[in-house]
C-alpha cells in the first residue's frame, strides 16, 4: 500500500506531504521547480506543509516597533503543532513515511536579518514554489480518507 503522507525534519524545521499515490491523491499538488542549487532542470515537486520553530518578533522597523520575519507567511504552524499534526493522521489511520530526501526549507534562514526577509523569495525560491497555502485540516482529510475507502468499495 502506498504512503498518504510524506515527512522529514530537519532541525526545527517540518515538512508534511501528501502524495500523489496515497489515498488523498486528489489533494496533492505538483509545481516545477529547480531542486538543485544554481542549477536548471525543471523538475516536478510535490507541495508541503511547512511546519518551523521561528521566533517572532524578532524584526525592528524606523521606529523601534518588532515585527515578524516575512517566513511567517509560509509556515502551517510551529513544529510542534506539525508534529501534532502527523501523530493525529497516524492515529487516524493514514499511512504516513518518513522519507530522508525529502527537501526541508530554511535550512540557512536567519529569522533576525531584515535584509533576509526582505529578500526572502529571491533567497529561499524553491520554498516558495513549494509552500501549501492551505492549512492542514485533519477533519478534512479524515472526511476525503473515508470517501476514498467507500468510492473504493463500490
Amino acid at each position: 500500500m502506498n504512503a498518504d503522507f510524506l515527512t522529514n525534519q530537519i532541525g526545527t524545521v517540518l515538512v508534511v506531504v501528501p502524495t500523489n499515490k496515497g489515498r488523498v491523491a486528489h489533494i496533492s499538488e505538483h509545481r516545477q521547480i529547480v531542486f538543485e542549487r544554481d542549477g536548471n532542470v525543471l523538475e516536478a515537486g510535490l507541495t508541503r506543509w511547512i511546519f518551523a520553530d521561528i521566533p517572532s518578533k524578532t524584526l525592528t522597523d524606523n521606529w523601534n516597533n518588532t515585527y515578524d520575519h516575512q517566513v511567517h507567511f509560509l509556515l502551517a504552524g510551529t513544529l510542534q503543532a506539525g508534529k501534532e499534526f502527523v501523530a493525529e493522521l497516524k492515529e487516524q489511520g493514514f499511512l504516513v513515511e518518513q522519507a530522508e530526501r525529502l527537501f526541508v526549507p530554511f535550512q540557512t534562514l536567519d529569522p533576525h536579518n531584515q535584509v533576509s526577509s526582505d529578500q526572502l523569495r529571491q533567497h529561499h525560491p524553491r520554498a516558495f514554489a513549494l509552500a501549501r497555502q492551505d492549512q492542514p485540516n485533519t477533519h478534512l482529510l479524515i472526511t476525503a480518507l473515508r470517501d476514498s475507502i467507500v468510492i473504493g468499495s463500490t
